[in-house]
């Protein structure tokens, strides 16, 4: 018992995140996987009708990105145009992207048409935006 507490309390604090991260992200990613989605916090900032200066729910699928203002998936949501966005390049956060975007979050650099949006979101979450939005 003693040996089992031992190498709980020592992979609790030699592995990033709160407990419970590792398995909600391994959840997801089966989910992901398994063709459902995966809803998470986010920004999609730009010159497009469905770009906020606020913070959002983007729900990713293998096919599909829709976003909403609550995690309640049925409030709201509209569909962003998948087939249209093209991922430019994935960066981390720089100083001259706004502050409302938490410093450890990724940014993927997208084209819609002649427009410029960009997609900010943990880098946890950044690999269902790549995929949702990877050329077929």
């Amino acid at each position: 018992m003693i040996t089992f507490l031992i190498s709980f309390v020592v992979d609790q604090l030699l592995t990033p995140g709160l407990p419970g991260q590792r398995r909600r992200e391994r959840a997801q990613e089966r989910a992901f996987a398994d063709g459902g989605e995966v809803t998470f916090e986010a920004y999609v900032l730009g010159d497009r009708p469905y770009c906020r200066p606020v913070p959002v729910f983007l729900s990713a699928s293998r096919t599909a990105l829709h976003v909403s203002p609550t995690e309640v998936k049925e409030l709201r949501r509209s569909a962003l145009p998948a087939e249209r966005i093209a991922v430019q390049r994935i960066r981390n956060r720089a100083r001259t992207d706004p502050r409302t975007l938490h410093s450890y979050w990724q940014l993927a650099e997208c084209r819609d048409g002649q427009a410029d949006i960009l997609i900010a979101c943990a880098p946890e979450h950044m690999r269902y935006v790549a995929e949702t939005l990877r050329p077929t």
